[in-house]
């Protein structure tokens, strides 16, 4: 009992959700506050955000590429929907309009990324940070350096902060796109063409998967996931402009390498970067908490993001190390 105790913790999961019991009890020891209702309440709206944008950008990280323009693009998509609604006076078709112009633009600005990424065969890296800066530069553009705030009883304000049988908003638009996401990757033909394509691009070609076509949607997938996130945290916010989402991305990827997602790509699912946007969203709550800087915040999610990446590869390097063994020993 005790060795399959031993072995449960070591595996890749059960360090994860033991680093994430330590860190409750720590904050038991510090701040009894952190499981008050309200603070619970406002971890998993942060979460809920967080989460939705790791879905998409999971598509994106299993056909081997990456998203780093997920928070620009966020901002971008509050920024428009916010616009267009004051324009129309903050009436609910306003609003309705503004999100589906802002939808349009993530759909474009994702199908550039995977037309860069494989048209031209450019690292994905390169071409999702140049439309991360393309992207802030236009939400100045966009807001006019201003900040666009709709009174309290519009549609713009009551979308992020509404509730369905008691639960908010927010909550179940994140079950919504996570059970879909999971639908997508685990049952249908698209999903597994992603993870064929994230294995082997080569032998996926060959097999007749048009890997392309299927990256490119991928993009665009992840580009429309970050701007219903943005819009939804703009609205809980009340406001939408250059501070957006800004720097989300680094919670996203950082989530992705918490819920151990190989950044290869081919390996990883919905139930990894979500167990990753929950211990993400616990961490930056617990720093808020304890009135850490915001300097000293961006240091601990650096090295955090380093020593998953490297407990990660550890731990993938033992599992090919122990399938080894067990395949030799069956040979002799």
């Amino acid at each position: 009992m005790t060795k399959k105790v031993v072995k449960a913790v070591g595996s890749p999961w059960g360090q994860r959700i033991t680093l994430l019991v330590l860190i409750c009890i720590v904050m038991i020891i510090l701040e009894p506050r952190f499981f008050r209702v309200e603070n619970a309440k406002g971890i998993l709206l942060a979460i809920a955000v967080n989460g939705i944008m790791a879905c998409g950008m999971l598509f994106t990280v299993l056909v081997g590429g990456m998203d780093l323009s997920v928070g620009s693009m966020a901002g971008i998509s509050a920024s428009i929907a916010f616009v267009i609604s004051k324009d129309n006076d903050f009436s609910g078709g306003g609003f309705i309009l503004g999100c589906a112009v802002a939808f349009a633009l993530c759909l474009v600005s994702g199908f550039i990324n995977g037309f860069f990424v494989t048209r031209f065969s450019l690292p994905a890296f390169v071409v999702t940070l140049a439309m991360k800066y393309i992207l802030y530069g236009s939400i100045y553009m966009v807001t006019r350096s201003f900040f666009v705030i709709p009174p309290v009883q519009s549609m713009a304000s009551r979308f992020g902060n509404a509730s369905i049988f008691g639960i908010p908003m927010p909550i179940v638009i994140f079950v919504i796109v996570v059970a879909v996401s999971a639908f997508v990757l685990g049952i249908t033909t698209y999903g597994r063409k992603l993870y064929a394509i994230g294995g082997n691009k080569n032998v996926a070609n060959l097999a007749g998967i048009k890997s392309n076509v299927n990256i490119m949607i991928a993009y665009m997938l992840s580009s429309v996931l970050a701007g219903l996130g943005g819009v939804l945290l703009a609205s809980m916010n009340g406001q939408a402009g250059q501070t957006t989402a800004i720097n989300y991305e680094g919670n996203v990827l950082m989530a992705m390498v918490v819920g151990g997602i190989n950044l290869a790509g081919g390996e990883g699912g919905v139930p990894g970067a979500i167990f990753g946007a929950l211990l993400v969203g616990v961490i930056n709550n617990a720093m808020l908490m304890l009135s850490i800087s915001s300097d000293i915040q961006k240091f601990v999610q650096g090295v955090i993001i380093l020593a998953a990446m490297t407990l990660n590869m550890y731990a993938k390097r033992g599992s090919s190390g122990a399938l080894k063994v067990r395949t030799a020993r069956k040979s002799a």
